[in-house]
């Protein structure tokens, strides 16, 4: 369990580890005109070796993936823990697939154009299009109390250096580290939820933003070469915040259907 957890916190970090920039004015879209599918649509087993693992890489114009079926309705829900997932058979669990999605040019162009949340939602929505289509995946979302983090601040206080409203410089996250000269705590909290195996709900009461420069071990398994302190520890030692252990009504996903997908 716990390696399958390690796995897909890999492959959301490999996806975020490049620079994000600050988010563009959202145009004046209808939402007719907002894309709800990729264009070009690519599935395949995958007949390589099992053993290299799954990634995952998201470009301008779509992504590529390869990966179980677990990690797809995982990203398309938004879910972190494998506790809110349901009812998916063995095989979509281990067989690994090929995966692909394109925009074409005109609908790249229209979708850089929206806000970093806003890009967010639509590729939930288009994932979740893709696995209906190609996997007729069906679902009922429901909430459950799960185990979860509340984010607050620390006994000593906050650590981290507030900067003026106005500033908004997006964050860069990699394995084991994210840096920010403007961003809030929710923010955070969010970005956070997927290194520390679960959802991390914003309990601190601040409003404002921040400069964030937070490092820690991204493997802290004993004997690990990569050394350094915990998420727990980095979070009280550099910002001045704290993990609590609490549970919440956080969304469960489960499967009414799903089907092995006819290879393209």
């Amino acid at each position: 369990m716990a390696a399958s957890i390690l796995l897909l916190v890999v492959i959301s970090s490999i996806s975020a580890q490049t620079t994000q920039h600050p988010e563009p004015a959202i145009p004046s879209l209808k939402p007719s005109q907002l894309p709800t599918a990729y264009d070009i649509v690519s599935v395949k087993p995958h007949k390589d070796d099992p053993a290299v693992g799954s990634w995952w890489r998201t470009t301008s114009t779509g992504f590529s993936a390869s990966g179980p079926v677990r990690s797809l309705v995982m990203s398309a829900y938004n879910l972190i823990m494998l506790d809110q997932i349901s009812g998916l058979p063995d095989w979509a669990e281990r067989e690994n697939f090929d995966i692909e999605g394109k925009l074409d040019a005109d609908t790249a162009e229209i979708f850089g154009k929206l806000s970093r949340s806003d890009q967010s939602r639509q590729r939930q929505l288009m994932m979740r299009e893709l696995l209906a289509d190609r996997f007729r995946l069906s679902v009922r979302v429901e909430e459950k109390d799960l185990p979860v983090y509340n984010l607050v601040i620390a006994k000593n206080g906050i650590k981290m250096k507030e900067v003026p409203p106005s500033e908004n410089s997006g964050y860069r996250m990699g394995m084991g580290s994210i840096n920010s000269k403007g961003m809030d705590v929710a923010a955070l909290a969010a970005s956070l939820s997927n290194p520390a195996g679960r959802k991390i709900i914003d309990k601190t009461g601040l409003t404002g933003k921040y400069e964030i420069n937070l490092n820690w071990a991204w493997n802290d398994e004993p004997g690990s070469a990569d050394a350094g302190p915990s998420i727990f520890t980095a979070l009280q030692e550099q910002l001045g915040l704290k993990l609590e252990p609490a549970k919440a009504p956080i969304d469960v996903v489960l499967i009414d259907h799903i089907e092995r997908p006819s290879e393209n």
